[in-house]
């Protein structure tokens, strides 16, 4: 809730967030049966598009990367399924409220309702690609390890991130549908700024941290690499530089929703 004389109530909007908790898994149980509902592929296609991309990177980006070593192909498909599970969810979650227009106009619930649901619905995409991951990445060169039991914690970091940024774009999309319109360019864009097609061990050292603040993407996707390529564990330092951005980025993003939620129902 947020009261304009009163301020941001974070542990109020949480707690009624937490009464509509069955509304969010409505929301989400609905995006995940009509996504692929027309779709003669189905489901298919979130584990066609990683490989297509990891085809892609291995043909042509490795050249430009150089000598990438035996595990480059196994650690881009890890981060490739990392990425690609949290641009699709970001991006659903940044239209969760405009395309839930209609219900919008008609009844009440927190406005963070549709967009946490858009982007939980990603999660089975997810966990039907870490399965196909699990029998591709040795193939590919990676390492197997007791370091996989980790996974849990960059897919969440992950998942959080996708969250902290739909959050606000979903808010300000009902007033400026521009931001729909550049939100893939984005996307684009960061795909190129995340060490996606190539390895931080790339860039200079001295910058590992400010790279993983700027972009909270670069620790949990580096820690996917680490995780799968090397059997190895993610870079806490970068992780936790990345939790941090991604909290404020959480924290500011929510308070804006809630700041412009008061007319939403007039104008989308």
């Amino acid at each position: 809730m947020y009261d304009a004389a009163a301020g941001f109530d974070l542990v109020g909007s949480l707690r009624e967030l937490w009464s509509y908790r069955e509304v969010i898994w409505s929301f989400g149980m609905r995006r995940l049966r009509t996504r692929y509902k027309q779709a003669v592929f189905g489901i298919g296609w979130a584990v066609v598009q990683p490989l297509a991309f990891l085809a892609l990177f291995l043909v042509f980006l490795d050249r430009v990367v150089g000598d990438t070593g035996s595990t480059y192909a196994a650690g881009s498909y890890a981060a490739l399924v990392g990425w690609q599970f949290a641009s699709t969810a970001t991006t659903a979650g940044s239209s969760a409220l405009v395309t839930e227009s209609g219900m919008l106009r008609k009844v009440f619930f927190p406005r963070e309702a549709p967009v946490i649901g858009a982007v939980g619905a990603y999660l089975p995409d997810l966990a039907i690609n870490t399965a196909l991951m699990v029998v591709l990445v040795p193939i590919l060169g990676g390492r197997f390890g007791p370091s996989w039991l980790l996974v849990p914690l960059p897919y969440a970091l992950l998942c959080v991130t996708a969250l902290a940024i739909g959050l606000p774009l979903a808010a300000l999309a009902v007033y400026y549908r521009d931001f729909l319109y550049a939100l893939p360019i984005g996307i684009q864009l960061l795909l190129f700024a995340s060490p996606v097609a190539y390895p931080i061990d790339q860039l200079d050292e001295r910058w590992h941290y400010v790279y993983a603040f700027a972009n909270p993407m670069v620790g949990p996707l580096d820690g996917l690499r680490q995780i799968f390529g090397e059997a190895g564990v993610p870079d806490w330092g970068l992780m936790a530089t990345s939790a941090t951005s991604t909290a404020i980025i959480l924290v500011l993003g929510y308070r804006l929703l809630k700041a412009l939620d008061r007319r939403m129902a007039d104008v989308v």
